[in-house]
């Protein structure tokens, strides 16, 4: 009954700790880099979504997950690597948040789309970059097909988001947002190649976005994944 009474103590605290990393987080980011959001469509033009979607967006700083979350902070998911949920570093708190979708990037892994789809059918959107990494140099590296094969099985619009990446006190990171557009639905298998125009797509379509968000107005372009490879960091 004692050892029952401490699991319940300590559950309770656990929580009440997440609570207190989430919007503490939450608030450390919103304050210091006062996000500013443009919206191009006309179905999005806040952040309080009327269906659950797909978003993706670029990944160039570690801190671009954490702002997604901040900014549609309500009814949401994230997918995050394997190997992350599994560091010891990170274990304890990405272990506990119920919104976290684990994917394996280096091996076949087909559980995280179920995973997913279960939290686009309970109406949250699913968070996925699917660059998988940052990239430093600016450019974009290879979408990984995943969100496409998402989106394309479950119907939800992907909603697109082009970052600029600057996190610093004093400048107002942007982000621009897209329309959303539908991946058309089929039956059975989609093809590999469907998969991988439409993720090429998205790849020159968040390329823009993120330009826009850089301040360009003339927007230079991005070769496609197969000439841009990943960057080697020493």
């Amino acid at each position: 009954m004692i050892e029952k009474a401490k699991n319940i103590v300590a559950g309770l605290f656990w929580k009440l700790v997440l609570v207190v990393v989430v919007y503490g987080v939450r608030f450390y980011l919103l304050l210091f880099y006062r996000p500013k959001m443009t919206f191009l469509g006309e179905s999005v033009k806040s952040t309080k979504l009327k269906q659950p979607m797909v978003i993706i967006a670029n990944h160039t700083s570690m801190l671009d997950p954490l702002m997604v979350q901040a900014l549609f902070f309500h009814k949401r998911s994230i997918v995050v690597a394997k190997d992350q949920v599994e560091d010891p570093h990170f274990r304890w708190a990405l272990s506990r948040f119920k919104n976290v979708v684990p994917c394996d990037r280096f091996n076949l892994d087909t559980e995280w789309a179920l995973l997913a789809k279960k939290e686009l059918e309970k109406g949250n959107s699913v968070i996925i970059f699917p660059e998988g990494k940052c990239r430093y140099d600016g450019l974009l590296n290879e979408f990984k097909t995943g969100f496409a094969f998402l989106a394309r099985s479950t119907g939800a619009p992907v909603l697109s988001l082009g970052i600029d990446g600057i996190y610093k006190v004093g400048h107002r990171t942007r982000v621009v947002v897209g329309e959303p557009e539908t991946i058309e639905r089929v039956k059975g298998v989609p093809s590999s190649k469907h998969l991988a125009e439409r993720s090429e797509y998205f790849r020159q379509k968040i390329w823009g976005l993120k330009q826009q968000a850089l301040g360009k107005t003339e927007i230079p372009e991005l070769p496609c994944a197969a000439e841009t490879p990943a960057e080697v960091l020493p």
